[in-house]
């Protein structure tokens, strides 16, 4: 996946090669038919595992199910417990189908995190709390009322 979104492919399975780009939030993995990424296998629970997405990375968590999440590295399978942190380009395996991650904005911060970068900030569009978030105004007053307090005093003194 050279695309610049973030997208989970299925690798094996009924419908490999299958590829579902994910917006930030949460994501259900199951056979469910409302699940975002709805998977054709009877080893795959109805509500499965959520992915939680951000801007930084991917978390998966097991719901419950009877097959579990499985990690897949070189070394081999892991078990996962509890909320996962996944890297871009790691195998998840879910009810026997393997899901490949792809988030680009997580390949960028490991890339930094190896250089060394350790100031690494994220710009976040206006959401919810935009009204919240003082803007340029606020700086530009505090700067003339100082300005004007050195004035003063240059002038008095």
């Amino acid at each position: 996946m050279t695309d610049l979104t973030i997208a989970v492919r299925e690798q094996t399975g009924v419908d490999a090669g299958r590829v579902h780009h994910l917006r930030l939030g949460r994501h259900v993995i199951g056979r469910d038919p409302a699940a975002s990424i709805q998977l054709r296998s009877t080893d795959v629970s109805r509500q499965h595992a959520i992915l939680d997405v951000s801007p930084e990375a991917v978390t998966v968590t097991d719901l419950g199910s009877k097959n579990g999440v499985l990690l897949k590295r070189k070394q081999g399978k892991t078990t996962l417990s509890g909320p996962t942190r996944l890297a871009d380009g790691a195998v998840i395996e879910v009810g026997g189908v393997d899901l490949l991650i792809a988030h680009p904005g997580a390949q960028v911060d490991r890339a930094l995190a190896r250089v060394g970068e350790a100031t690494i900030t994220r710009m976040h569009g206006a959401g919810a709390d935009a009204g919240k978030r003082p803007g340029a105004l606020v700086p530009l007053v505090l700067t003339a009322v100082f300005a004007g307090v050195v004035a003063a005093l240059l002038w008095l003194g």
